[in-house]
């Protein structure tokens, strides 16, 4: 259920976006890029924190919301129905929060959207427990779609690097405690979302002094 919901979500702001007047090849100069994306000026000046989690749900284009619902769609349904909502409810807003720390540590002065952040979190997560679980990732085809991703991430000069990575890197994070709860027990499981929602603050608190130094940087 939270798989979808955040596929409803994404497709919702989008639709409005377009009902707005946004082209449906790019929304980067669209009224939801303006209002959601995350951008430093407007969260440490404006006070707009909330940009940190909705520019997880703002897409620049047709393709780009596409190709990320599709990738959601296909692993969020294995680990959200492996280890149940809440864990995975937590670990993608982790990684989004993820994203958004690499975001504004790599690219400070760009303006962020997408859902590649937490996207890129779970492919994390499941590459770890896939190698956990003594599984060949290219086999099983998710390495192939990782490195996929990789190379769009280099290929594609617009594309938020430090939004990938951050979520890449919190996602492998996550996809070890997963895994290191599925091997002790159901106990563990039931605890693994505080574990997973520390990782989250952490990366929430070192968005706090990442936010002022990209802010900073607009006034320097």
């Amino acid at each position: 259920m939270v798989t979808m919901a955040i596929i409803a979500a994404c497709v919702g702001v989008y639709a409005w976006d377009i009902s707005q007047g946004a082209g449906a090849t790019s929304g980067r100069s669209s009224r939801a890029a303006d209002e959601f994306a995350l951008w430093a000026p407007a969260v440490q000046f404006d006070g707009e924190w909330y940009r940190i989690f909705s520019t997880g749900f703002t897409h620049a284009g047709l393709m780009h919301i596409g190709f990320n619902m599709w990738i959601l769609w296909q692993i969020g349904q294995s680990l959200e129905g492996r280890f149940g909502s809440l864990t995975f409810g937590t670990l993608y807003v982790t990684g989004l929060l993820g994203g958004s720390l690499g975001a504004m540590v790599v690219e400070p002065t760009s303006s962020v959207v997408g859902a590649s952040g937490a996207v890129f979190a779970i492919m994390g997560a499941l590459v770890v427990l896939q190698y956990m679980a003594g599984m060949n990732i290219f086999s099983s085809g998710l390495g192939r779609l990782l490195l996929l991703n990789v190379g769009i991430t280099f290929l594609v000069p617009s594309i938020s690097k430090g939004g990938h990575f951050g979520g890449l890197a919190i996602g492998l994070v996550c996809g070890l405690a997963l895994g290191l709860a599925q091997k002790q027990g159901k106990r563990s499981l039931a605890l693994v979302p505080i574990a997973i929602g520390a990782i989250g603050i952490a990366a929430f608190l070192g968005l706090i002094p990442a936010m002022d130094r990209a802010a900073n940087m607009f006034l320097s």
